[in-house]
């Protein structure tokens, strides 16, 4: 591990990329993936799986992806663009099906928080669409009981971010003293 420090980015390394997952084919996709994939378990949803673009587009046959892409751009997430598109999954969720969604263009990946954006995402959808998303079912992927309530009233993601920053905080302070780089 000489050389190396915690916040270096994959590609500033001489290594090849091996995808850690069959649909996490780039850098782009894993930086993305942990709060895109926060609502994956809801099958009336594709978070782009069977595309040539997992997690970095998602859609469904409800959304309206103009609108979305204006309100999530609106609320100026740090480091992402959201954008209007279309596509059809060969497989996975919604498979073979003509869907409006969204896809995501990081533009500074050193102010991107996933996080922070799946949260934002998921409360856009439950503004804009109530119910289309279980989030009960989506429980263990959001991870936070707390954030799960909020999100089922349909409360705006800032106050919801904020506490999940606490809840990090307090994580990082107790894994400090099991950290070995």
């Amino acid at each position: 591990m000489s050389n190396w420090q915690r916040g270096d980015w994959f590609d500033d390394t001489t290594l090849s990329w091996i995808n850690p997952s069959p649909n996490i084919r780039g850098l782009n996709a894993a930086l993305l993936y942990p709060g895109v994939a926060m609502l994956e378990a809801e099958k009336n949803y594709s978070v782009g799986r069977g595309t040539d673009a997992p997690f970095e587009q998602i859609g469904a046959e409800w959304i309206d992806g103009q609108a979305l892409a204006q309100n999530l751009n609106g609320r100026f997430i740090p480091g992402i663009r959201v954008y209007p598109t279309r596509f059809r999954p060969e497989s996975s969720n919604l498979e073979g099906k003509e869907l409006q969604g969204v896809r995501f263009v990081i533009t500074d990946r050193n102010s991107f928080d996933s996080t922070r954006f799946g949260i934002e995402l998921a409360a856009a959808i439950e503004q804009f669409y109530p119910g289309k998303v279980d989030f009960e079912k989506c429980r263990f992927l959001i991870g936070s009981h707390e954030a799960l309530g909020q999100l089922v009233l349909g409360k705006d993601a800032s106050p919801i971010w904020a506490l999940a920053q606490q809840q990090a905080a307090q994580f990082a302070e107790r894994r400090k003293p099991y950290l070995l780089y």
